[in-house]
C-alpha cells in the first residue's frame, strides 16, 4: 500500500536539481565510523529496516507528473540490504587504499530517489576486529538533525538486536507528510505572507559572498573527488577567548565566528555587503523527533564597516541573524522565487557560502567496542563553501568544504588557517576600529594566491 503528496517545499530545490542531474551525488549526506569489536552485520541490517519501517521519508520515492513533483510513500518496503566489503585478507599496505577507495566510493554513489529508499548502509570489515561503516542518506528526505535521530534509533536497535532484548525507543513524532501538509497550508492561506514581503525588502539586490577564488578546477585531477574537506578544531587558547568574550558580550559563539568570516570576507572582496547563508532546524516540539527535509536556509545580511569595532559589528550580525531566524517559516526557494517575481533575482546565487552550527555528535551506539567518527569527503555541493560549527565539551570544531571548481586545496588550506589569524586578532582587540588590525595584511600574508577581483565587482567595504 502507498500513498501520495506533493513536494515540499523544502524539498522543491533539491528535486529540482535532482532532476537536471539525476546521476549526481552532490546531496548524499554520509556518516562514516570505525568500530574496534566484534561487529554484527544480520544485527545491523535488521537495525537498519527497522529505522526505514518507522520513517516514512526513508521510504519514500520522488516521481515527476503533469501536475508537478509528487512523492509517494511505501507503507510495506522491500527489506534494504546491507552492502558487505571484506578487506580482511590483504596486507595493510594493500588495504589502506583500498578501504579509503571503498569508503569515498559508498559515500558518493548516486542514490535513484524514484526507485529506491533514500538510506543505505555499507559494511567494510577491515580486519577481524575492525569495520567501517559509511551510512548514507539522501538530503531530499533526511537533514542534520534528522540523522542524529537515525543514529540514535540504529544504534538502540542494533543493541537489542545483538542482546535479544526488547526494544524500548522512544514515541515516534508524526510522520514527514503531516510537517509537509502544514508548510503547504501556510502558504496557501497567506500566513507567511509578511515573511516573503521582509525577504523581498532583506535581499533586494543581493549578491551571494563567497572568498575569492584561487586554483580550483583547472588543478583537480580527473577521477578526483569534487570538494576539500578539512575539520579544524580551535586550540584552548582561541576557545577560551571566544568563550570569555561571548560572556561579556553577551552574545553566542556561533555569532562570533559568523562575524569573524563576515569581516573576513569583506577584507577579502573589499565590500562590505556581506550576505552569508545559515541552515534553521525549522522544527518545532511537535517534530523534534520527525525524519525529513526540515531544515530550512535563511540569508543573515550585514554592511560590514571596518572603521567600526567587532564589538560593534557583532551587536549588528547578532541582530540580523536573530531578525532573519524570525522570519524562517518562508522556505528558501520560496524566498528565491520571490525575488524573481519582484524582478530583485541577482545575476550570482543568492547563497554561495554556508556557515552553520551543526549537530553536536551523531548518537550512534554500538554497545560493546570502541565507535569513533571520520571525515567523509564527498561530491560537490551547490555552494562554493560551507562551514559547520560544533560546539562539544571536547572543544570547538569547524568543519570546512570547498568546492574545488573554486578552490584548490593549498587556497583552502591557506583560507581555513587565516581565519583563525583573524578571529585571534579580533579577540585581541574587540573594541579597536578594525580597519587598525592588520587584517588585509594577515590575509595578505597567509592567502598569497587569490586576488580580489576574482569574485567579480568590487565595492568599498567601509
Amino acid at each position: 500500500m502507498t500513498s501520495t503528496l506533493p513536494i515540499g517545499p523544502l524539498q522543491e530545490g533539491i528535486w529540482l536539481f535532482c532532476r537536471l542531474n539525476p546521476t549526481s551525488p552532490a546531496y548524499c549526506m554520509p556518516e562514516v565510523f570505525y568500530f574496534d569489536g566484534d561487529f554484527d552485520t544480520e544485527a545491523a541490517e535488521f537495525a537498519l529496516n527497522e529505522v526505514i519501517r518507522r520513517h516514512e521519508a526513508l521510504r519514500t520515492t520522488f516521481h515527476q507528473t503533469d501536475s508537478g513533483g509528487v512523492q509517494i510513500i511505501d507503507h510495506d518496503p522491500e527489506p534494504v540490504p546491507v552492502d558487505v566489503i571484506d578487506l580482511r585478507g590483504l596486507s595493510a599496505v594493500a588495504r589502506k587504499p583500498l578501504l579509503q577507495s571503498a569508503i569515498d566510493t559508498a559515500a558518493n554513489l548516486p542514490f535513484d530517489i524514484t526507485a529506491e529508499p533514500a538510506i543505505r548502509l555499507t559494511v567494510i570489515r577491515v580486519s577481524e576486529i575492525r569495520t567501517a561503516l559509511v551510512l548514507v542518506a539522501h538530503h531530499i528526505a533526511c537533514d542534520g538533525m534528522s540523522m542524529g535521530v537515525i543514529c540514535e534509533e540504529f544504534g538502540e536497535i542494533y543493541r537489542s538486536a545483538r542482546r535479544g532484548a526488547p526494544l524500548d525507543l522512544k514515541p515516534l513524532g508524526p510522520g514527514y507528510s503531516a510537517f509537509v501538509e502544514e508548510q503547504l497550508a501556510e502558504l496557501s492561506d497567506g500566513r507567511l505572507n509578511k515573511e516573503a514581503a521582509y525577504w523581498r525588502e532583506q535581499l533586494a539586490g543581493v549578491t551571494g559572498s563567497a572568498l575569492p577564488g584561487g586554483g580550483g578546477a583547472a588543478e583537480r585531477a580527473p577521477g578526483t573527488l569534487d570538494t576539500y574537506m578539512q575539520s579544524v578544531t580551535l586550540d584552548d587558547g582561541l576557545a577560551v577567548a571566544l568563550l570569555a568574550f561571548a560572556r561579556r558580550a553577551r552574545s553566542t559563539p556561533f555569532s562570533i565566528l559568523l562575524c569573524a568570516m563576515k569581516v573576513m570576507l569583506a577584507v577579502a572582496t573589499g565590500d562590505g555587503d556581506q550576505a552569508v547563508g545559515t541552515a534553521t532546524s525549522g522544527r518545532t516540539p511537535k517534530f523534534a523527533r520527525t525524519v525529513g527535509a526540515l531544515a530550512n536556509m535563511v540569508v543573515a545580511r550585514t554592511r560590514i564597516e571596518m572603521t567600526k569595532s567587532f564589538t560593534a559589528m557583532l551587536e549588528q550580525v547578532s541582530l540580523g541573524l536573530m531578525d532573519a531566524i524570525d522570519h524562517q517559516d518562508l522556505p528558501f526557494s520560496r524566498v528565491v522565487a520571490e525575488l524573481q517575481h519582484a524582478g530583485l533575482q541577482p545575476g550570482t546565487d543568492v547563497v554561495r557560502t554556508v556557515f552553520s552550527a551543526g549537530t553536536t555528535g551523531s548518537g550512534l551506539k554500538l554497545g560493546e567496542g570502541k565507535l569513533s567518527e571520520a571525515l567523509a569527503h564527498t561530491a560537490e555541493g551547490p555552494f562554493d563553501l560551507a562551514v559547520y560549527c560544533d560546539f562539544s565539551p571536547s572543544g570547538i570544531a569547524l568543519d570546512w568544504q570547498y568546492a574545488l571548481r573554486t578552490y584548490s586545496r593549498e587556497v583552502a588550506h591557506d583560507y581555513c588557517a587565516a581565519y583563525q589569524e583573524i578571529l585571534a586578532k579580533l579577540l585581541q582587540q574587540p573594541d579597536a576600529a578594525m580597519d587598525s588590525l592588520g587584517l588585509t595584511e594577515t590575509l595578505a600574508r597567509v592567502v598569497p594566491s587569490p586576488r580580489s577581483d576574482s569574485s567579480g565587482p568590487q565595492h568599498d567595504a567601509s
